[in-house]
């Protein structure tokens, strides 16, 4: 049980500590610090989908190399921006990607790189002979190692977003791109909350563990995880039953006002986001066009 609640208390340290130094990156001075998060967001969606419909491996790396060009004039450090698309998005990816390296997905089709397993003196069916031997193809490797690509650079334009635009300035972004008020207002709530609930999760846990003597089998430590599981479930769903009461007693009309500052009324920004968004649109073209031709 100790072991279990110190490691949930090292992951929800780690999780504020990450979200602290997000804000801090983009409070910085850098260069996509200075373009206007509505023009910011809609360039990073051509990215995304551009890298979305790259078929070739170079291209997608081009995109790639764009990305961490992007993050270090932006001030963001390589050392804190790397692990977080290098590590978790491609190992997840891999494996849902993994399977389609073998011929049993691709049985009628394919180049044989490596051949695991033959028995064809088992199978000698002719509709089932593509399946007399499990091998890796040549075309089932390329296909899933520009799937593992594309998926970790477009993951990394979207983390890049994140890192450089306050969530605040994210949210007001959505509101002048006209997405439904409601969409906006529950992403706000939520990424203000979800502090809260992080904060009862650690109390809850440091008071379970200060009244831990001794060592716990492993089925009673179950139980108690269980226990605190379903407790913070409802703790959570009486907050939001008094938060809209408190919201309700202000006056609230199912809409909310908000305040963002328009960075287009700073020096120069607004001819900076402006050129940002049609760079990002010719280099994304011609990216893709380069693949036809």
């Amino acid at each position: 049980m100790s072991r279990f609640i110190d490691k949930t208390l090292a992951e929800i340290v780690e999780y504020i500590k990450d979200a602290v130094f997000s804000e801090r990156y983009a409070r910085q001075r850098g260069f996509l610090q200075g373009i206007e998060p509505a023009i910011k967001f809609i360039s990073f969606m051509i990215l995304i989908i551009a890298t979305i419909f790259a078929r070739h491996l170079h291209t997608i790396a081009i995109f790639f190399a764009l990305s961490l060009i992007l993050a270090s004039v932006s001030l963001i450090p390589l050392r804190f921006y790397l692990p977080r698309i290098l590590f978790f998005i491609p190992l997840f990816t891999g494996i849902i990607a993994l399977p389609y390296i073998f011929n049993i997905f691709q049985p009628y089709e394919g180049t044989p790189l490596v051949v695991l397993y033959d028995f064809h003196h088992l199978i000698n069916i002719p509709l089932l002979r593509p399946f007399s031997r499990i091998e890796i193809t040549r075309e089932g490797v390329l296909w899933a190692s520009i799937f593992l690509a594309r998926v970790t650079t477009a993951v990394s334009f979207a983390i890049l977003l994140m890192l450089s635009t306050r969530w605040s300035d994210l949210v007001g972004a959505l509101e002048r791109l006209r997405f439904p008020r409601v969409f906006t207002m529950i992403m706000s709530m939520t990424y203000r909350y979800i502090f809260l609930l992080l904060d009862i999760v650690a109390k809850m846990l440091f008071s379970r563990k200060s009244r831990t003597v001794g060592r716990e089998s492993s089925i009673s430590s179950w139980k108690l995880n269980a226990g605190i599981v379903g407790a913070l479930f409802l703790k959570s769903y009486d907050m939001s039953e008094a938060l809209y009461l408190a919201m309700l007693s202000r006056g609230f009309n199912g809409t909310v006002s908000s305040k963002h500052s328009d960075p287009d009324n700073d020096n120069g920004v607004g001819f900076k986001s402006y050129l940002f968004v049609t760079v990002i649109s010719l280099f994304c073209i011609s990216s893709l066009l380069m693949e036809v031709i």
